[in-house]
This record gives C-alpha cells, sequence and structure tokens, in this order.
C-alpha cells in the first residue's frame, strides 16, 4: 500500500549524531526537529529574508518587471497583487500602444511600483521572522558511508549512524522528506530581479521563498546528499526544538562509527532491546581507505 504521504521511493533514510545522541533517541523512541536557528551554518537557512537585495535595487527591478508585463501582458493574471492584477487585466481588454508607453512613462520614476514592492516585501519578511522560530526540521542522508558526516555529525567517528525505514503502512513521517538542491548558478530571488518576480506575486511569493531558503545549499555541501523534512512546533512546545516520537518499527539499523567505545557499544546494543527489527552494524576502514561495514560485535 502507497500513502499519499510518500513524496520519493527511497526505502530508508540515514540519520548520524552522538553516541550519548543515540542513546537518548533510542531509549525515548524520539528524534529531535530543530528550528533553523539552532542551526550552527552560518550558510543554512537564512535569518532574514532579503538575499542581500536592497530597496533601491528592488524598485528599479520592479520597474523593469512592471514595464515588461504592461507592454505583453501574461495570459493569466491571478497570482499578481491585485493592484497589478488589474492594471494588467486592463491593458489585457485592449490600449492602444500609445496608452501603453504613456503608461510605462509613468511607471519609470513613480511611486505605484515601489509601494507594490515595498509593501510586499515588508510582508514577506514580518511572516518569515514569524514563522522560522516555529519551524521544525528534521535533516536526514542517504549513506552510513559519508566520511564528512561521520566526522562532522557523528562526533568525529565515535558516534554512530541510524537507519531509518520509510513504511507506508506505518505512514512514516519520512515519506514526506525532500531533497535539497546545490544549483551551481544561485535562485533567482538571489537578484534584484528575481525577488520583483515573486513579491509581485504574494500568492506563491511566500512558497516560493521558503523552498529556496530551506531546499536549496552551496554546491560545497552537495557531499552530504541532504533531505529534509519541515514541520512546525506544537501549541505546548517550548524552546527552538520538538521531540517527535517514531515507530521502533522504523528503526531498521544502528551503524557504529570506526571509533565506536566499546562501553558506548555495549550501552547502545542494551537500548537495542525493544527494537525487533534493528539490525547492528560495524563501520570500519579497510585497507583500501574504503569504510567497510560487517556484523557488530563487541
Amino acid at each position: 500500500m502507497r500513502t499519499p504521504s510518500r513524496l520519493h521511493e527511497r526505502k530508508s533514510f540515514i540519520k548520524y549524531m552522538s553516541a550519548e545522541t543515540a542513546i537518548k533517541v533510542l531509549e525515548s523512541s524520539s528524534l529531535r526537529w530543530s528550528s533553523p536557528l539552532l542551526f550552527n551554518d552560518p550558510f543554512d537557512v537564512p535569518r532574514e529574508l532579503s538575499f542581500g537585495i536592497t530597496a533601491d535595487e528592488l524598485h528599479l527591478a520592479a520597474e523593469r518587471t512592471l514595464t515588461r508585463l504592461i507592454l505583453s501582458p501574461p495570459l493569466d493574471t491571478s497570482g499578481f497583487d491585485p493592484r497589478l492584477r488589474m492594471i494588467l487585466d486592463f491593458v489585457k481588454n485592449g490600449v492602444s500602444e500609445d496608452l501603453k508607453s504613456r503608461m510605462v512613462a509613468s511607471i519609470r520614476g513613480g511611486g505605484e511600483s515601489r509601494a507594490i514592492a515595498d509593501a510586499a516585501m515588508d510582508e514577506l519578511r514580518n511572516m518569515w521572522r514569524q514563522d522560522l522560530p516555529s519551524f521544525r526540521i528534521l535533516c536526514l542522508t542517504e549513506s552510513p558511508k559519508h566520511a564528512a558526516m561521520w566526522y562532522h555529525y557523528a562526533d568525529r567517528y565515535r558516534g554512530v549512524a541510524l537507519e531509518l525505514k520509510c513504511i507506508d503502512e506505518l505512514d512514516s513521517a519520512w515519506l514526506m522528506a525532500k531533497p535539497v538542491r546545490y544549483p551551481v548558478e544561485k535562485p533567482a530571488v538571489y537578484t534584484a530581479d528575481g525577488w520583483a518576480e515573486i513579491v509581485l506575486r504574494p500568492e506563491s511569493a511566500f512558497e516560493d521563498m521558503f523552498n529556496v531558503a530551506v531546499y536549496t545549499k552551496s554546491p560545497d555541501w552537495s557531499y552530504e546528499a541532504e533531505w529534509r523534512i519541515v514541520s512546525h512546533k506544537r501549541p505546548v512546545d517550548i524552546g527552538m526544538y520538538t521531540d517527535y516520537k517514531f515507530n521502533p518499527q522504523e528503526l531498521g539499523a544502528v551503524y557504529f562509527g570506526p571509533m565506536t567505545s566499546p562501553d558506548d557499544k555495549i550501552k547502545l546494543l542494551k537500548a537495542l532491546h525493544k527494537y525487533p527489527d534493528c539490525e547492528a552494524w560495524d563501520v570500519g576502514i579497510g585497507m583500501s581507505r574504503e569504510f567497510e561495514i560487517s556484523t557488530a560485535v563487541v
């Protein structure tokens, strides 16, 4: 049975963590989903929606965009700002080229385009500031063989990697995971013209900005092969994170790092007693300088 929640064809995901954190996760059957405000990467989800675009740059870009739209109005104007939609629908009904030219001239240096752009930008920024603390994001990856992931997220090879199975019958949360993209060219919102295109369409503006802010990163991070699931905090939550429960059947395997201590392995294996379907594996570094996976032993 395929649940409507499934957005991909993956069978499982990997979550790297320290041994200490893994013990807490296994004992509580819960994973911590965090607000982006807790992320330690300054190049990750932006705190402010601006992408370095100044108000003057946006004003000029809005004038260029409005000029183009008036000279060649789109067939569908439903998503535009109501004031702009009224203008475009008026033009679509048939006006002379001379009137179009006069309308364009009034835009350049006028206040209408600036008012629309400023209002849209302020609304987007305020929505982002308000929602950012309430976002709850779980970051996952694809393989237990990422050297950099073991180093940065699993306590320098001393931690573990958990394999989380995507089970349709349980409607697993990770069925809704979306891949992070690592575009070589920056998305359009990093330019003033890209901003203008988005803010003039308020119905989809926030979603467009959200997808860029949350699901894109610099190509420098592409080795992570990251996937993300985004939720929101519950009304009773306090702070910047939420610990969400998962079903024990969703834990498919525990991979012990090359430097996981024997004491930590004993504690972790003991904590696996309530996960009957979970396998335990050792991840070692072979003579070929590649990770080798074998049955876990103490």
